[in-house]
């Protein structure tokens, strides 16, 4: 090779280099950029996970809640319905014998007996 060759290559060669570490800084924030930009979505996926893992406990108490008030109402409906069978079979022994009214009816208040007419006041 040349001389005047080897001077023109060399020549591209440095300004390409210039050229290349002219961009090296915006490579380094952008990459600096990315690595902050991972941190915190590292950082929001934890925390995600945390939140999903107290909402799942907390679902299950949930549930494990309503079982149990299911069960409580289920509980009260059966023992409602024995009171009515109770109530039912009485009126029914009420009735055998000869009562008119079930005691378990309610009772009526007297009613209230009307106010006396007030008088008009004489005139002078």
């Amino acid at each position: 090779m040349e001389q005047p060759q080897v001077r023109e290559r060399f020549a591209r060669w440095i300004e390409d280099t210039k050229e290349l570490f002219a961009l090296l800084p915006g490579l380094l924030d952008h990459g600096q950029q990315l690595t902050a930009k991972t941190d915190h979505a590292e950082q929001e996926t934890e925390r995600l996970r945390r939140e999903l893992g107290e909402l799942r406990k907390e679902l299950d108490e949930s549930r494990t809640q309503n079982e149990q008030l299911r069960t409580d109402k289920d509980e009260a409906a059966q023992a409602l319905a024995k009171v009515l069978e109770t109530v039912q079979a009485t009126n029914q022994v009420a009735q055998k014998l000869g009562m008119m009214r079930s005691p378990f009816a309610r009772r009526e208040a007297p009613a209230p007996s009307p106010a006396p007419a007030a008088q008009p006041a004489p005139h002078e």
